[in-house]
């Protein structure tokens, strides 16, 4: 479903005077502290993450450390916007500096892990409660004009409280420029969460990818697995969600969610026509109060 309003306008991509002054007063805040190197914790897009810990406080951070030739709004783009991004549920960017030909930003540690780390099919209310975050997370996202284009459960972490905090977003991209929607086009992402319009070589819109990717987020925690490994016509597993023949694909996981709140998600969210799908999360909310 196309939007109906006029998009509202983006997070400003371009750093301001003012903005690189807070930005400065953060870095000052942080640096001026001892901090020892813990533990590499894992490599994100373009770069990879340590775990800091304050010699003196105890306090822990997240560094990600990008290679970055220039200081264009190009290539610092994941810096500048996810630092303007503050919700609960995506991971804080509390400052970030460019030393010689490295990009390094400071983050919020989330000492759960991620929803990749879980070996084991989640209990479905356990799943839905995630879900309800990560979905507040993205239409946050949306609201402000990007997409992540890259959810996947391993983007995906947790708080020693189990919040959910949505991260890495080297592969994030404006969709609304000025309050007028940019449809997006080329492959990036991960093959496994790509929505079939991806593949097609043709332009796309931004929150339907993002909805798409929540929906196998959300069969991955219900199974431990995934429905098909692309959505192509030539993956089999695909070819019979396309059919609707759920019968004949991982039997026993639809009998088990069959009329459930999960099964009623993965129809919406994984809707192969993108304009059937939900167009996002404000849609959804709408049509959940008008129903009550």
């Amino acid at each position: 479903m196309a939007p109906t309003t006029t998009p509202p306008s983006p997070v400003s991509v371009f750093p301001t005077s003012e903005f690189l002054k807070r930005n400065q007063e953060k870095a000052a805040h942080i640096t001026n502290k001892k901090w020892e190197d813990v533990r590499f914790l894992g490599i994100g897009s373009y770069g990879h993450v340590r775990l800091l810990r304050n010699v003196e406080t105890e306090e822990l951070l997240a560094v990600k450390e990008v290679k970055s030739e220039s200081t264009s709004s190009e290539e610092l783009f994941e810096a500048i916007v996810h630092s303007q991004l503050k919700h609960e549920n995506v991971i804080q960017l509390f400052f970030w500096r460019k030393h010689h030909d490295t990009l390094f930003m400071y983050l919020e540690f989330a000492s759960g892990g991620s929803l990749g780390d879980l070996k084991n099919p989640l209990p479905e209310e356990d799943a839905l409660r995630y879900f309800e975050q990560l979905r507040k997370g993205v239409d946050f996202m949306h609201s402000k004009g990007i997409i992540h284009r890259d959810l996947k459960p391993h983007n995906i972490l947790l708080t020693e409280d189990r919040v959910v905090k949505i991260a890495d977003l080297g592969f994030c991209s404006l969709y609304i420029w000025k309050g007028v929607e940019i449809h997006l086009w080329g492959f990036l992402g991960t093959e496994r969460y790509m929505a079939p319009e991806v593949f097609t070589g043709k332009k796309y819109r931004g929150p339907p990818i993002d909805v798409w990717a929540c929906g196998i987020i959300l069969f991955n925690m219900l199974t431990a697995g995934h429905p098909w490994r692309k959505a192509l016509p030539g993956d089999k597993n695909y070819s019979l969600w396309i059919q609707r023949k759920k019968k004949l694909f991982r039997k026993e996981f639809w009998d088990k969610i069959e009329g459930s709140s999960s099964w009623s998600l993965l129809k919406r969210t994984l809707a192969v026509d993108p304009a059937e799908r939900i167009s996002g999360w404000c849609q959804l909310r709408h049509e959940e109060k008008s129903h009550q």
